[in-house]
């Protein structure tokens, strides 16, 4: 029997299935977990360095695993994380430096609206994809008492993280009894 697992993701974004009739070596890129990350980007001139484009892919595996797997890496492991783009955007630049932290960048003063790019991070000997889903805007509002704007629907359909997927191999560690 077969089993498919889609892609859980907004419904501004179509989903892509592809289907592989070979089980041939697979690539590094290999996730033992998929997870989706909703980001809104400003896109004013003076938005470049803001707090806003920034975004920190091994802090959202790490932020992943605490609440959804009951899972804590050490020190070292987070120290040791790495972070690499797999797909970048297609309306702009993600950069992501040596520490694991990244910034997105759009490519032109008139684009608002949706992008998406992949992120591979490595911590404690696991493989994560985050798959971003950017909402380009204009402007970006600051939480408040009420919430953040990532908490509006609108904005982001599937809340700010969500998870996608496990590699159809894994079980989550706290099935093993191994939460750390």
């Amino acid at each position: 029997m077969f089993a498919i697992d889609m892609p859980d993701v907004p419904p501004q974004y179509p989903p892509v299935v592809i289907a592989q009739a070979s089980l041939a070596k697979q690539a590094n890129t290999t996730a033992d977990r998929t997870i989706g990350v909703c980001h809104l980007i400003e896109n004013r001139p003076e938005s470049r360095l803001s707090a806003k484009n920034s975004l920190g892919p091994v802090e959202w595996v790490w932020s992943y695993f605490k609440r959804e797997e009951k899972q804590v890496f050490n020190r070292a492991e987070l120290k040791a994380a790495k972070a690499s783009l797999l797909q970048a955007p297609a309306h702009g630049t993600l950069e992501i430096g040596s520490t694991g932290g990244a910034a997105y960048f759009p490519t032109g003063p008139d684009y608002f609206g949706p992008d998406r790019a992949t992120v591979l991070v490595e911590i404690g000997g696991l493989k994560v994809k985050v798959l971003y889903f950017f909402k380009v805007m204009q402007s970006v509002s600051g939480g408040s008492d009420q919430g953040s704007p990532q908490d509006d629907k609108k904005n982001c359909p599937k809340g700010e993280m969500w998870k996608i997927s496990l590699s159809p191999n894994v079980v989550p560690l706290a099935l093993h009894g191994l939460v750390r």
